[in-house]
C-alpha cells in the first residue's frame, strides 16, 4: 500500500471554491466553522469561529494535548469577500467561500506550501442527532457511559447510562431536550422550581457530541446522575453500524461530504490494490483527534470525491452492530448473531456474507480445521470452521 500526499486533493477541494474574482455570489455566511490548524508544538490547534447575524463573532481555539482554550469575541467586518476579526487585538482576515472561510496573510493572500489545505473553516452543517453514542474506548470490558437520543415529537429523548461499577449502574439520566440554533439543551435540575441547562453540540470533528453546561459553575450538577465521581459531561462519540450507516455516515454520503464534515487532520488519503492488477481504489482512513484509525471509507471510481461511499473497512471495535458485533468478534459471536447467507474462498481467507447487514467478514484459511474444503459439493464445510475462529476483517459494502 502506497500513501500519498493528501493535499494535492485538498487543494483541489478547496481551491475550487474559494477563487478570487469578482462574480456576484450572495452567500449566507452566518454559522459556525470549524478547523483543525498546524501546530509547531501540539496535535493541532482546534479552532472554531462562530459568526452571528449581528455582525458579532466568538472565536475559540484550543491546543491539542495541552491546557486551556482561548477565545476572543467582538464584531466582524465584511468587505466584499474578505471578513476580518480581531485576535488578541490584532486582524485576522478570511476569504469567504460557499462552505468554508480562507485564512488569508496580511497582504490578503492565501496560505502557500504543503500546508495550506489546513488553513480553512468548514462551515458546519445540519447535524442528525438521533442514535447511539458512547465515550471511546476500544479495551474489552472497559468502562464506558451511553448516550441514546431519540426523537419525542418535536422534541428528543436523551438517555444516559453507564456500566455497573460494583454491580450497580455508574450513571443514569433520563430527560428531554429542545433544539435550538443547532443545540440540544436539557433541563437537568432536581429542584422543579429551577432550570439549571445542559447543552448537546456536535464534537469540534462531528463524529459524536460533547456534552456540558452553559454555566461552568453548573457543571457539579452533571456529577448528580452518577457515583464515584463521575459526570454526564464529555465527548461521546456515535459508534453504530448498520446495514447502511457506520457513525455520522452513511449510504447516500460521498466523499465530499467526508472531506467537508471532517478535519483534513482526521482524514488520511492511500491508494490500495487489490488481488488484480486493474484493482485500486482511493482510501480515506478516519481517524480520531488523537490518530486512532476509527474506520476507511472507499468510493467505487477513483480521483473522484463526489462519489457515494462504496465500501467501509471497520478498523477499531469501538464500533459495533446493535448485535454487538465488531471487528474482534468470532465466528460463533456471528453465527449466533446473524444468519450467514454464503461462505466463499478466496487465496488466504474464507468470507462469510450477511446480507442483513451488507457485510463480510474473513476469516484465515490457516485457522480453519482439516477437511475445511468439501470437494463434492464445493463448498466449505462449517463444522471445520472453530467457533473461537476470530475474524481479521468486517467490511460493509454499499450502493451496489
Amino acid at each position: 500500500m502506497k500513501t500519498i500526499t493528501y493535499l494535492s486533493l485538498c487543494l483541489l477541494f478547496v481551491f475550487s471554491a474559494c477563487q478570487f474574482n469578482n462574480t456576484a455570489v450572495t452567500v449566507d455566511y452566518a454559522g459556525v466553522y470549524k478547523g483543525t490548524l498546524p501546530c509547531a508544538d501540539c496535535g493541532g490547534i482546534e479552532s472554531k469561529l462562530t459568526l452571528n447575524k449581528d455582525q458579532r463573532f466568538i472565536y475559540e481555539r484550543t491546543y491539542i494535548g495541552k491546557d486551556g482554550r482561548f477565545t476572543d469575541t467582538g464584531r466582524y467586518t465584511v468587505n466584499e469577500k474578505i471578513l476580518t476579526i480581531q485576535e488578541n487585538n490584532t486582524p485576522v482576515h478570511f476569504f469567504i467561500g460557499e462552505r468554508d472561510l480562507l485564512f488569508l496573510n496580511n497582504d490578503l493572500k492565501p496560505a502557500q506550501g504543503v500546508l495550506a489545505p489546513y488553513y480553512t473553516l468548514k462551515k458546519q452543517g445540519k447535524f442528525t442527532y438521533p442514535g447511539r453514542y458512547e465515550t471511546f474506548s476500544e479495551g474489552e470490558g472497559a468502562y464506558k457511559q451511553i448516550l441514546f437520543i431519540s426523537p419525542k415529537g418535536k422534541e428528543y429523548q436523551v438517555e444516559f447510562s453507564a456500566s455497573k461499577v460494583g454491580g450497580v449502574e455508574n450513571c443514569h439520566f433520563s430527560g428531554t431536550a429542545w433544539l435550538e440554533n443547532g443545540t440540544l439543551w436539557a433541563n437537568i435540575s432536581t429542584d422543579e422550581t429551577q432550570e439549571i441547562l445542559m447543552y448537546i453540540v456536535p464534537t469540534h470533528d462531528n463524529l459524536g457530541v460533547d456534552v456540558f453546561t452553559p454555566d461552568f459553575e453548573d457543571r457539579f450538577h452533571l456529577m448528580r446522575y452518577c457515583r464515584g465521581g463521575a459526570s454526564l459531561s464529555g465527548e461521546y462519540i456515535k459508534n453504530t453500524i448498520t446495514a447502511d450507516s457506520v457513525g455520522v455516515f452513511n449510504t447516500s454520503t460521498t466523499i465530499e461530504d467526508v472531506l467537508q464534515t471532517l478535519p483534513l487532520t482526521q482524514v488520511n488519503k492511500k491508494h490500495d490494490t487489490g488481488e488484480f492488477a486493474d484493482d485500486v481504489y482511493d482510501d480515506y482512513e478516519v481517524c480520531t483527534r488523537h490518530n486512532q484509525h476509527l474506520f476507511t471509507l472507499t468510493p467505487r471510481v477513483t480521483g473522484d470525491i463526489r462519489q457515494k461511499i462504496d465500501r467501509v473497512f471497520i478498523k477499531s471495535p469501538f464500533f459495533k452492530t446493535a448485535k454487538g458485533i465488531h471487528m474482534n468478534s468470532t465466528y460463533q459471536d456471528i453465527k449466533n448473531a446473524y444468519t450467514i447467507t454464503e461462505i466463499m474462498p478466496d487465496i488466504k481467507h474464507i468470507v462469510l456474507v450477511v446480507d442483513e447487514i451488507n457485510a463480510s467478514f474473513s476469516i484465515p484459511k490457516t485457522a480453519l480445521q482439516e477437511g475445511w474444503w468439501d470437494n463434492i459439493t464445493k463448498t466449505v464445510n462449517r463444522d471445520k470452521i472453530p467457533c473461537t475462529a476470530q475474524i481479521d476483517s468486517f467490511i460493509l459494502w454499499w450502493n451496489r
